[in-house]
């Protein structure tokens, strides 16, 4: 044998003990605050995945929403943590600032600038860079009880406020326990939401250009309408207790006639469903009544998105966004949906890729959902900020302080401003 020969069959023997060597798996890990039933249809998704990806490895971690985030903090950004995590796009700012959170790489950032609409990719983004890949969005409508409607006499759901303050008296009766209007305490977003929904429809603004403006006349008329609402009893603070996952009085004084009327997201559908069985029949959707400085029907929307661990390892990153890249995209699950897109569906969330609104056209018009479709162009998104979660648990205080009668309209007004403004500069410095 020549050496030349020699050589040749050396190098072709490396080769082929590198072609024929074990890959290496990749175990990732996905961190997410969805039930039971939900993460069991994640499950289904990824057995497929890693049945077609021989070497990656993916477990599912579940926590309750309220300590998803702290979670992330504490564990999901370090090395050990989860790779990948299910996270609401008001907390981006922040997790980018402390290095949490890695950008996206170019490719999988221009698919996705390709398939989603403009202002979704914008939530997911920060200082230019794409940060995740966007899931659901949602928006919140006017839910009400047709029955409850039907026995107080009252024909469609309210328009304007004062149609809306007209049948919350309608449908306030204590003789039987029944209250018009259900407001939400103990769970931020569920306090903050609602209340922001009727500020932008009302023509107003929680922050402009990154500093708040709830010294608006807009935002002193919905105060007011707050105030209006309890001082008047049509809303009762001991019957609105709830959480993320929408249970406790909230939900159980709505599902059993309790509540005439709530503002609330289209993902809690679900929830509904389940709580009222038959009964779902009764509930009707419509948008949010107009205050007196408002032009239209608006109501406040956020997005929710799938962030990559950057204190994770090349190889970890890699098949993380390998394997979200499958999750979302349209081949994943049946008739171009995607599989996320199915899960979404699953619990009456909109998904946000242009390809699934097409693929799910018939059951996003549905009764239930139609309401929140129908209002979702002319929604203004959550302002995502530095300081966004401090801002919302701040004003959420002011709010809770308002329902139990503890300040005035005037005085939350003017608290909340001066709260914001004092965390949203400290956030940008």
């Amino acid at each position: 044998m020549n050496a030349s020969k020699g050589l040749n069959l050396a190098l072709f023997g490396a080769l082929l003990m590198a072609t024929t060597a074990p890959i290496q798996a990749a175990e990732i890990s996905f961190l997410t605050h969805w039930g039971p039933d939900t993460v069991a249809q994640l499950d289904a998704a990824i057995d497929k995945y890693e049945a077609a990806n021989p070497g990656d490895t993916i477990t599912v971690r579940a926590v309750p929403f309220g300590d998803l985030l702290t979670t992330l903090r504490t564990s999901g950004g370090g090395a050990g943590g989860a790779t990948i995590a299910g996270i609401y796009d008001a907390w981006l700012p922040d997790l980018v600032r402390d290095s949490l959170v890695s950008a996206a790489p170019e490719a999988i950032a221009s698919d996705t600038r390709a398939n989603w609409p403009e202002g979704v990719v914008s939530a997911a983004s920060a200082g230019g860079s794409l940060y995740g890949i966007p899931n659901e969005i949602d928006v919140y409508a006017l839910n009400y009880n047709k029955r409850l409607f039907e026995e107080a006499g009252i024909a469609e759901p309210p328009k304007t406020w004062d149609e809306f303050l007209a049948a919350a008296e309608k449908l306030t009766d204590k003789s039987k326990g029944q209250q018009g209007f259900g407001l939400i305490n103990s769970w931020a977003a569920g306090v903050l939401h609602p209340f922001a929904s009727l500020l932008v429809s009302n023509g107003g603004d929680l922050i402009v250009d990154g500093k708040p403006v709830l010294d608006s006349q807009a935002a002193k008329e919905t105060f007011e309408l707050y105030e209006k609402l309890i001082t008047s009893g049509y809303a009762d603070p001991a019957m609105a207790t709830a959480d993320a996952n929408t249970t406790g009085p909230f939900l159980d004084n709505f599902v059993s006639g309790k509540t005439g009327m709530i503002i609330m997201a289209n993902w809690w559908e679900s929830a509904l469903k389940a709580g009222m069985g038959d009964a779902f029949a009764d509930v009707a959707t419509a948008p949010i009544p107009v205050g007196p400085s408002g032009d239209k029907a608006r109501s406040i929307s956020y997005s929710w998105m799938t962030v990559v661990n950057a204190q994770a390892s090349a190889e970890e990153q890699d098949a993380a966004w390998k394997f979200l890249s499958w999750l979302n995209g349209p081949d994943s699950g049946e008739d171009g949906a995607s599989a996320m897109g199915e899960i979404l569906m699953s619990m009456g969330i909109l998904p946000s890729r242009t390809s699934d609104g097409v693929a799910f056209a018939e059951r996003l018009n549905d009764p239930f959902l139609e309401g929140y479709t129908q209002t979702l162009s002319d929604a203004k998104p959550f302002p995502v900020v530095l300081g966004g979660q401090e801002f919302s648990e701040s004003l959420q205080q002011t709010l809770e302080a308002l329902q139990f009668g503890q300040v005035s309209a005037a005085d939350a007004q003017a608290n909340a401003q001066a709260d914001a403004t004092e965390i949203l500069e400290r956030n940008a410095q």
